[in-house]
């Protein structure tokens, strides 16, 4: 193999190793906080384990199985503070298009009878693709005194 192979070879392997599942961040999340996943009840471990979480769990439970939110919403109900956690994801939305345009100008390549320039018309069409990314809420969690009052999540 020439040394710019390798190099590409090297980058792509890079690239696909980062491109880790829910799975796999889940799973690390659990042994970067082990002595949290401990403290967890039998229940919550095996919920964890699987990604779910329950009414009930404690946050620190929500946050090894589906990971920190992107963003937090606090609040007061009777003076009781809760939270509530919100999690987003995209969604493409992708449309083609065809453009079709009219136009004239002085063509400055062109020199007809006397040197002038000479006005020229063109007709053009476009192809094309555009892709919008929408942010979604993909779920959300409600904590009362750090624990979960009620979730819910997108049907994937």
């Amino acid at each position: 193999m020439k040394c710019p192979t390798i190099i590409l070879f090297a980058v792509v392997l890079a690239f696909l190793s980062s491109c880790a599942s829910s799975t796999t961040l889940r799973e690390r999340r659990i042994t970067q906080n082990a002595e949290i996943y401990d403290r967890l009840s039998e229940q919550d471990r095996a919920l964890v384990a699987e990604g779910k979480i329950r009414e009930g769990m404690h946050k620190e439970g929500v946050f090894l199985s589906w990971g920190r939110p992107n963003d937090i919403r606090e609040g007061s109900r009777s003076g009781v503070p809760y939270e509530t956690w919100l999690y987003t994801g995209q969604r493409a939305s992708t449309q083609t298009y065809l453009s079709l345009g009219y136009g004239y100008g002085y063509d400055p390549y062109y020199y007809g009878y006397g040197g002038r320039y000479y006005r020229r018309s063109h007709l053009g069409f476009s192809p094309g693709v555009s892709t919008t990314y929408w942010q979604v809420k993909v779920g959300s969690v409600e904590l009362l005194n750090d624990k979960v009052v009620s979730w819910e999540a997108s049907a994937r």
